[in-house]
């Protein structure tokens, strides 16, 4: 069985992963390491060891920084795929327009050849 420390190591590596994965944009990815960090986190709380308190914080300390730049780079997936929903919707209404005034004008007549 792991120790404490070595399972928040594991949890830090997975942060990484996931700060990779939210980087590319794998949310899958990333919510699957999400899980996998948070269930090493809550194993080695439960297995801490009093003797290796200040490794133990140490160990915290670093997962709390990683989680800050995790929310940082989620904040900046979460703005980029607003943006594009936005984009497609005004693109949207805009072909909606197209359609509408197309369906509005009176269709012109073309005579064939020789006609008048």
């Amino acid at each position: 069985m792991a120790d404490s420390l070595s399972l928040l190591d594991m949890a830090l590596q997975l942060g990484e992963r996931e700060l990779g994965a939210l980087a590319s944009g794998d949310v899958d990815a990333a919510e699957s390491s999400s899980r996998e960090r948070a269930e090493l986190v809550e194993m080695a709380w439960s297995r801490r060891d009093p003797a290796a308190l200040d490794d133990l914080r140490d160990k915290l300390q670093r997962l709390q920084c990683l989680q800050g730049r995790l929310t940082e780079e989620a904040r900046r997936l979460h703005d980029n795929i607003r943006t594009q929903l936005q984009q497609s919707r005004r693109e949207s209404q805009r072909l909606c327009g197209y359609r509408q005034a197309t369906r509005s004008m009176p269709r012109m007549l073309t005579l064939g050849r020789g006609q008048v």
